[in-house]
This record gives C-alpha cells, sequence and structure tokens, in this order.
C-alpha cells in the first residue's frame, strides 16, 4: 500500500462505499418525489408537450433539448410512467457520470465522485426533474475529452459542446474556451468541429420543425421579465419584503410560466441584464482574441474559463432558475480530477453550499416568496442563497484569471507530483510540468496541439 492510499480513510477510497453514498444521495429525492409529488410539474409539461395534448408545450425549448424526453415518450403514454421514466434516465446519466468519474480519477480519496454525490444529495428533487443535467452533463465531457491524452477522443469536444450548445443555448458561449493560437492547425479544427455540429443539428431541426421551431426559444428568451430567484431581482425582493408595499411592485406567474417581479426598478435592472449578459458575451469573445494572439491555450484554462463563463451567464440572467447549478456541477467535478490547486477545491465545497441554499429556495421557502413577497423569511433565505453564488462567481473567474500561471502553495508541485495531476503552473516562465498521469494530458502553453 502506497503512503498516499494509507492517507486516505478507507470509506472515502473504498469505491463501495462511493457507491453506497451515491445511492443515498439519489433516494432522498426520489422518495421525497414519491411521497410529496414535490418538483414534477415540469416533467407533466413535458409529457404534455412531447403527446400532444398540449400543441405550444416545449416551444421554448430548443427542439435537440427535447430530445431526452422523446426518448422517454417513446416508451410510454401514461403520465405517471412518464414522470417516472425521465426520473429514471436523468438517474442512469447521473450514474455513468459517477463510475467514469471513479474510473479516471486516480486519487484513492475518489474526491470527484465524492463531490457529485454531496452535491446530489443536497440539490433535492430538482436535480432529478428538469432537463438542465443533459446539457450540464455534454460540458463536463467536453472538459474531460478536452484533457484526455487521447487525439481521437479530443476531437470529440467540440461536437459535444455543439450538441449542449443546441440543447441549451448558453453553452455557445463557451466555445470561445475552444480557440487556440491561429498558427495552430487544433485551433481552426476545433472551430471546424464545433461550427459543423451546430450546422448538421440545424439542419436536423429544419427539417423536423421549420424555421418556426429553430428560433422559437431565441424569441421566448428576449420576452422574459425578471425572476424572483435572480441575482439582480434581489435587492426589489428585499425592498419589497422590507416594506410590504404592494403599489410599487407585484410578484406574479408571468406568461414565460415562471415567477417575476414588476414595479419600480425592475425595467432598470432587466436593462442592467442585458448588458451584463452582452458583456459576459463580450469578455468571452476578448478571452478568444487573447488567446489567438498569445497561442498560450491549454485544455485546462479552457476547462477554468468554461467555469468562470457558466457562472458570468448565471449571475447576469435576469432568469435564475433553481436547476442553474447543475449546468456547473459535472464540470466542477472534472476539475477536480485534473486540478489539485486550492481554488478548485474551494470551488466546489462552495458549489455544494450553493446548492444546499437553493433547495432552500426552492422547495423550502419558494412559496414564501411568491404567495406571500412581503415575508421577510422568504426573501432573506433567497438573498443568502444569492450572495453565495456571487462568492462562487469570483471564486470560478480567480481560477480563470490563473490557471497554468501561479501556484497556491511552493509545495504544492510535490503534492501534484504525488498525485498525477499537474495544473501546468509555469509560473512565468511557460515549463511545461511533465504529466503523470497517463488519464490525463494538459497542453504546454504554445505547445503544437495541431497534432492533436
Amino acid at each position: 500500500m502506497s503512503a498516499q492510499q494509507a492517507a486516505a480513510p478507507h470509506w472515502r477510497s473504498d469505491r463501495r462505499w462511493v457507491w453506497a453514498g451515491w445511492l443515498a444521495a439519489h433516494l432522498i429525492p426520489v422518495i421525497w418525489i414519491s411521497i410529496a409529488g414535490t418538483s414534477t410539474g415540469d416533467v407533466q409539461y413535458y409529457f404534455r408537450g412531447m403527446t400532444g395534448r398540449d400543441a405550444t408545450a416545449m416551444d421554448e425549448y430548443p427542439e435537440v433539448g427535447t430530445w431526452p424526453t422523446r426518448l422517454v415518450s417513446l416508451l410510454t403514454d401514461d403520465e405517471g410512467a412518464f414522470v417516472a421514466g425521465f426520473i429514471a434516465l436523468s438517474l442512469i446519466v447521473s450514474a455513468v457520470f459517477t463510475y467514469c468519474l471513479l474510473r479516471w480519477d486516480r486519487d484513492p480519496g475518489h474526491r470527484a465522485a465524492w463531490f457529485w454525490v454531496a452535491f446530489a444529495a443536497v440539490s433535492g428533487p430538482i436535480f432529478l426533474t428538469r432537463l438542465d443535467i443533459f446539457p450540464g452533463m455534454l460540458v463536463a465531457a467536453t472538459a474531460a475529452l478536452l484533457v484526455s491524452d487521447s487525439p481521437a477522443r479530443s476531437r470529440w469536444a467540440p461536437v459535444l459542446l455543439a450538441v449542449a450548445t443546441m440543447m441549451k443555448l448558453w453553452p455557445g458561449v463557451l466555445a470561445a474556451g475552444l480557440v487556440g493560437g491561429w498558427r495552430r492547425a487544433g485551433t481552426w479544427t476545433r472551430i471546424a468541429w464545433f461550427v459543423g455540429g451546430l450546422v448538421v443539428l440545424a439542419l436536423i431541426v429544419l427539417a423536423i420543425g421549420g424555421t418556426d421551431r429553430l428560433t422559437s426559444p431565441l424569441t421566448y428568451q428576449t420576452d422574459r421579465g425578471l425572476q424572483v430567484e435572480s441575482i439582480l431581482a434581489t435587492p426589489l425582493l428585499l425592498a419589497y419584503a422590507i416594506t410590504g408595499d404592494t403599489e410599487r411592485w407585484h410578484v406574479q406567474l408571468a406568461a414565460s410560466k415562471s415567477w417575476e417581479i414588476s414595479g419600480t426598478g425592475a425595467q432598470t435592472l432587466q436593462t442592467v441584464s442585458t448588458v451584463g449578459t452582452a458583456l459576459v458575451v463580450l469578455a468571452a469573445l476578448a478571452w478568444a482574441v487573447a488567446r489567438l494572439l498569445r497561442d498560450d491555450w491549454t485544455p485546462l484554462r479552457s476547462l477554468a474559463f468554461f467555469l468562470a463563463a457558466v457562472m458570468g451567464i448565471i449571475v447576469t440572467n435576469k432568469v435564475f432558475s433553481p436547476q442553474y447549478l447543475v449546468w456547473l456541477a459535472p464540470a466542477v467535478a472534472v476539475a477536480l480530477i485534473v486540478s489539485r490547486r486550492r481554488i478548485v477545491s474551494t470551488i466546489a465545497w462552495q458549489t455544494v453550499l450553493a446548492a444546499f441554499c437553493t433547495l432552500l429556495v426552492y422547495p423550502g421557502t419558494y412559496g414564501l416568496a411568491v404567495d406571500n413577497p412581503s415575508n421577510l423569511g422568504g426573501a432573506l433565505v433567497f438573498t443568502v442563497r444569492n450572495l453565495v453564488v456571487l462568492v462562487l462567481a469570483v471564486s470560478c473567474l480567480r481560477w480563470c484569471l490563473t490557471a497554468g500561471r501561479t501556484a497556491d502553495h511552493p509545495d504544492d508541485a510535490a503534492a501534484r507530483a504525488g498525485s498525477g495531476r499537474s495544473d501546468v503552473e509555469d509560473q512565468g516562465d511557460r515549463t511545461v510540468v511533465d504529466q503523470v498521469d497517463r488519464h490525463v494530458r494538459a497542453e504546454p502553453a504554445g505547445g503544437d496541439d495541431g497534432a492533436r
């Protein structure tokens, strides 16, 4: 037994305990749903859309994003069975992801898998009853393939990102993370595969539903108001709860099928959201241009950019549904495998904390906030959750700006060498840190990614 294995607690290093934890973590929401029927409204909505019972249902979802529900609808025409089938599909996806984490991670403590178990345990029913888990997993798979030591596998990463983009739109911003030096063949190969994937999927959607089906999700997003859970709605929700002024603010279920707050300042904050989202997109473009000119792209930097971009989208968005953290968590699990930096561990526990706070928001205190907005308790829970999310966003941005450049501690190199991981810490001299783990390949800054 190695010293590292001896240092790892038996219950953490034994995969059987990981799977026992996974089972317990997923039984929590399954039992919750079975007893209370919590969070199944969206799945029932999916059912009505897929079976034609509601001709307008799911038009706001990109066509590719509905494919998981179409798969379930092929198996049953019964609503109860459809709900069970969708939850089962989510469980299967989570189980496969956990298996991949255990197989890829050489850490005897299986910290990536344990993170995913913890995230699932505190996320509640929403984790298994929304479509967001699928694009989130595709983004994580994109990151995992980018850092893969197999050129054949890494070539598929941009294709998966294209599928994720066609499922939920927001992953399109992450495409900036595929850009490397302009002289590198690998840069244009990644971009070509991404664009090619988009074109193929767009043609499929056009063939299935026509132009309207391709553009309807874009129209839906632009027509939405300021959702009560969003970061920018926090001051209005607090002001409403403190003053109880029903003349100045209103919380109501909008045509967008979400609870929105309107009144004094709401329109201004919607404009701030629009500008903020535009700035995130511009920052992503600036990131891509910087990589083109500096020729310092690495898979690790790409992964760090993914996390920061996702949090930028969440923070500036006028919508913040409780399942949005599922966009981030799978990629964080991959980050725990390829980096031993302290900031990545911090991002992981902050993600779990944000998920728990979100559970307190929905379904915990959601009724208080939307049915009785003047209730200060509900508004305070929303505020605390959003503050935690803001801190998480700052941590992700910090890693994005320092990935591949500076170590957290002088002895980090020894820790990385012992664990078989590298953060490609060049510390200004662009020195390549050799990979010990054959499962993880981090490309040196300015390396010849055209050979991949």
